[in-house]
């Protein structure tokens, strides 16, 4: 592309509209940099800026500070990349000054299972709301994808343009979309069904993974978040993985196209669990059941009890 003088006043305009403070919405970490990258792990995040504007951006942090959704940044110029021609071009990275509050009210707090499709998470669920029932509840899960007859009762099925709607009216604490090889699905929480269990003095049950840990956590803030990652038994992500499809295989609700599709995503998932440690408070291997809701139900008891 040329650069004609339109262009160099857009690019102009579009980096000075960057030059703003901001706040971290999400972060991931890029292991394998493009060629012509520094070749080190870099950590790029979705700053909200000061006039609104959401924005990609490589995040600068001290080794010695903990990232945090809700964090403040500053903007500053660093060198991006080096072309094979020996080119250097600049753009706008975020520092994270070391000293700083994160300020964010605390709603209440709220119980989040992630993990891949097969781990188990709703029987879990299900198991932790009757054990101790007197103390959580759980949130149906918003979604575009048709109902299924094995489906129990967590879902509210909606069409794709009524959850767009609620997605632009802001009425939900997160949204994510998961692809599959036919159709795009929707899925999120609305805020109103999470803030109804609140008032009813009890702690929110939600089925999550990367998109929606990450939207709740900016929503309501990392502090509320009870955060338990589920991982399949196995000592290596291969054993996982098998694990997974043994028991997306036995269940048997999903065609094997499906099941690809879902052990795609399992991929990403396991990855997320080394990638945003910061966002588990505890992760578990969901090989003995009963074991596993003993000790939730461990840690629903200490905090609603405090």
């Amino acid at each position: 592309m040329r650069s004609t003088p339109p262009s160099i006043h857009r690019a102009q305009a579009n980096l000075k509209k960057k030059l703003q403070e901001g706040t971290i919405l999400s972060w991931t970490v890029v292991h394998h940099p493009p060629e012509g990258f520094p070749s080190e792990p870099r950590i790029i995040g979705l700053i909200e800026l000061e006039d609104g504007t959401k924005v990609a951006g490589q995040l600068i942090v001290n080794r010695q500070l903990s990232l945090a959704i809700g964090m403040h940044v500053t903007p500053r110029m660093r060198l991006s990349q080096v072309t094979a021609d020996g080119l250097r071009s600049y753009d706008i990275a975020y520092e994270v000054p070391v000293h700083q509050d994160v300020k964010q009210e605390f709603p209440g707090y709220l119980l989040a299972l992630t993990g891949p499709s097969g781990v188990g998470k709703t029987t879990v669920s299900i198991l932790l709301s009757t054990k101790v029932g007197s103390y959580v509840e759980r949130v149906p899960i918003l979604t575009t994808r048709p109902p299924k007859a094995s489906d129990e009762d967590e879902y509210i099925h909606v069409t794709t343009e009524e959850f767009l709607n609620l997605k632009r009216n802001d009425e939900l604490a997160a949204s994510t979309s998961i692809p599959s090889s036919d159709e795009k699905r929707w899925y999120g929480y609305r805020k109103k069904d999470i803030e109804a269990i609140w008032s009813k003095k009890k702690i929110p049950i939600v089925i999550t993974e990367m998109g929606l840990l990450q939207g709740l956590s900016s929503t309501l803030g990392r502090r509320s978040i009870l955060s338990f990652g589920l991982l399949p038994p196995g000592s290596s992500k291969r054993q996982m993985l098998s694990s997974l499809l043994h028991r997306l295989r036995e269940r048997g609700r999903d065609t094997e196209k499906q099941i690809a599709d879902r052990l795609k995503n399992a991929e990403e998932d396991l990855k997320f669990f080394e990638d945003q440690k910061d966002l588990f408070d505890h992760l578990i291997i969901n090989d003995e059941l009963e074991a596993v809701v003993e000790s939730l139900s461990g840690h629903v008891l200490k905090v609603a009890k405090a």
